[in-house]
């Protein structure tokens, strides 16, 4: 019993798509859940918008925080650079982030299918 145990757990963070789905998720909610036009969050913090809070290996977040980077990169995230210890990222209905295709993904969508989807495209 001990031996699927582990392995479930193992799979959990060594597996990119099972991350890449959390991520999607997180990402999902945030702004579905969302009382304004902008969302800020962590790499921590879209985990546990995934329903992921407890036990969350360094591995687990380095590949989060390469996901949001990839994010950045296709300017559908900004990198909040103010802080010098917390890595915070901003996603914005409109004003500085024009037209953002994530945010109105995330709006329009009844389930985060599409936003996997999407990230897949820009990360694998």
């Amino acid at each position: 019993m001990s031996r699927s145990r582990t392995r479930t757990t193992s799979s959990a963070y060594s597996n990119f798509s099972t991350v890449l789905q959390q991520v999607a998720t997180g990402l999902w909610r945030a702004v579905k859940e969302a009382r304004g036009n902008c969302v800020s969050f962590t790499p921590k913090k879209v985990l546990e918008y995934a329903g992921v809070s407890e036990n969350v290996k360094p591995i687990v977040l380095t590949l989060v925080r390469y996901i949001l980077d990839e994010l950045v990169k296709s300017e559908l995230l900004q990198k909040d650079e103010k802080r010098y210890r917390l890595c915070r990222y901003n996603m914005c209905e409109d004003g500085s982030m024009q037209e953002n295709k994530l945010w109105e993904l995330c709006k329009e969508s009844d389930s985060p299918d599409k936003i996997i989807k999407l990230l897949s495209s820009l990360v694998e």
